[in-house]
């Protein structure tokens, strides 16, 4: 079972005096390699858990409180930089995608990219999808209806704006206005 403890990792901001130096390595972040690990150990923990585990992780790792989104993205997805295109590590799944967008400003005025939406395409149907969403966002105003086999869930006070899902998809979107620097 993955807990709040696995992801805190999500939200350390790297302070800056660290951030300044990443390009000569004069100076470390001293708890980069451990976070690293945490992470890591996070991502393993993903990569083994239920479908359903996996998506109630997601959606409580975000409805709080913007998340680091590089730190599950580089676990769960192998990049090509040639083709620019993901394929998730996960066999279960057809198609994992983090969609990264610029238009936000990092601590030092400078362009940044965040994360948008994240989708989910599952191979076959997942039993109690639906059902993980709501107990994920226990704690949550949120309203939930249903159009054209699309259940949809807006989600009110959160980073989370909506979450859509099918028998074999998810698919969240996040508040661009909810983006936190972390620093990466």
């Amino acid at each position: 079972m993955i807990t709040e403890k696995d992801y805190e990792v999500l939200y350390y901001i790297t302070p800056k005096k660290y951030r300044l130096t990443a390009l000569d390595q004069e100076i470390y972040d001293p708890n980069e390699m451990i976070n690293f690990r945490k992470e890591r150990e996070l991502g393993e923990k993903l990569l083994q858990c239920s479908k359903t585990e996996f998506v109630e992780t997601i959606i409580k790792i975000f409805k709080n409180k913007y998340a680091n989104a590089w730190g599950v993205w580089t676990k769960t997805v192998s990049h090509d930089g040639k083709t620019d295109l993901d394929t998730p590590i996960r066999k279960d799944f057809k198609k994992l995608f983090f969609d990264f967008k610029e238009g936000v400003e990092n601590d030092f005025g400078g362009d940044d990219e965040y994360l948008d939406n994240l989708f989910i395409e599952f191979y076959t149907s997942v039993n109690g999808l639906t059902n993980s969403v709501k107990t994920a966002l226990q704690g949550k105003s949120f309203t939930e209806s249903t159009n054209n086999g699309k259940t949809i869930f807006e989600v009110s006070n959160s980073p989370i704006l909506k979450i859509e899902t099918t028998p074999t998809t998810f698919y969240m979107f996040i508040d661009k206005d909810s983006f936190i620097d972390y620093g990466n």
